[in-house]
């Protein structure tokens, strides 16, 4: 039995030390890949704006009578890159703004409390300042959709026209569970680190439209800003602002809704599609399409189906 026990704590002690050689290696290795990528990133699309004594980045591209303002999902580590297969296809026609809020994409991480009126304020100012006008047809994706709305019936002269990327509304959230904690998580923080998410972040996290170069820019920026105190902060804030919203009068715009099926939202189609119907009901400018895919692959999936009918939209209702 003592033999046994003796070889048992050996090869306790081997595997114990074969892992921390492996952390070491890989600790080394992370500091080594951000110094590079610190360089890499330079090439991040974009142009950093000071809004109050921070920088958020703001990437524009094309010219067009018509302004399309992307708004993120949560938790985006690079807005930039996400909607670059839909802005690809649109930046000839209109001009194609992609707001990178703060703790998303390049821009700083603050840890203040994000509450969504300053936020949309902080996007509106960020626009000013790089001289883009107002009015602007909103393209919010996801949770982002709280933020579209909430500008809307902030600054109803500013929006001419709604563009829902799956966008969630504020029933959306009224059974999900949100977290009530601020902050960073500690494993985040850990696995920050010591470089151990890299292990997650290869290739194949990230779908073939995307080239090389794109991948290494978005991987860079996982390994730098996921699940930063932002996201957290943001999360929290939710309830008021879907109180916010209810409490006003619905935007009447012309809206173009694409709903997917839901996958990965933890709803099925007809849960997750009902809060979109529940919401426009009494709205009467709504156009709806169904697309056949997952919440998180609507826009490398069908881009090109997004541009038709966004094409489509903006020339018969705008």
């Amino acid at each position: 039995m003592k033999k046994v026990l003796k070889i048992t704590g050996k090869i306790l002690l081997c595997i114990a030390v074969l892992l921390i050689a492996f952390l070491l290696i890989l600790f080394v290795y992370h500091r080594i890949m951000l110094n590079k990528e610190d360089k890499l990133l330079e090439n991040y699309p974009g142009k950093l704006t000071e809004i109050d004594g921070q920088n958020m980045n703001i990437y524009t591209e094309g010219e067009g009578e018509h302004t399309l303002v992307f708004l993120a999902p949560a938790g985006d580590t690079s807005p930039a890159m996400t909607f670059k297969p839909l802005y690809s296809k649109l930046n000839g026609t209109y001009k194609t703004v992609v707001i990178e809020k703060f703790g998303y994409g390049m821009s700083d991480v603050v840890d203040t409390k994000r509450d969504y009126e300053v936020m949309v304020d902080e996007c509106r100012e960020a626009l000013r300042q790089e001289g883009i006008e107002a009015p602007y047809i909103l393209c919010p994706y996801s949770k982002s959709g709280l933020d579209a709305l909430t500008w809307i019936q902030n600054y109803p002269d500013e929006v001419e026209a709604l563009i829902s990327i799956d966008m969630a509304f504020p029933e959306s959230y009224d059974n999900y569970d949100i977290p009530q904690g601020s902050g960073e998580s500690p494993i985040i923080s850990f696995l920050k680190g010591s470089g151990i998410i890299r292990l997650f972040v290869t290739d194949s996290v990230y779908p073939d439209i995307y080239s090389q170069e794109d991948k290494a820019l978005m991987r860079a920026l996982d390994c730098r800003k996921f699940g930063n105190i932002v996201f957290s902060n943001e999360m929290i804030t939710i309830p008021d602002a879907c109180k916010n919203i209810n409490s006003r009068k619905k935007p009447e715009i012309p809206m173009l809704l694409f709903l997917t099926s839901g996958e990965g939202t933890g709803m099925d189609a007809d849960t997750w599609r009902g809060f979109a119907y529940s919401y426009i009901n009494d709205i009467s400018d709504v156009t709806c399409t169904e697309l056949d895919c997952g919440h998180s692959e609507i826009i490398y999936q069908e881009h090109e189906q997004l541009s038709a009918k966004i094409n489509e939209f903006i020339e018969g209702s705008i």
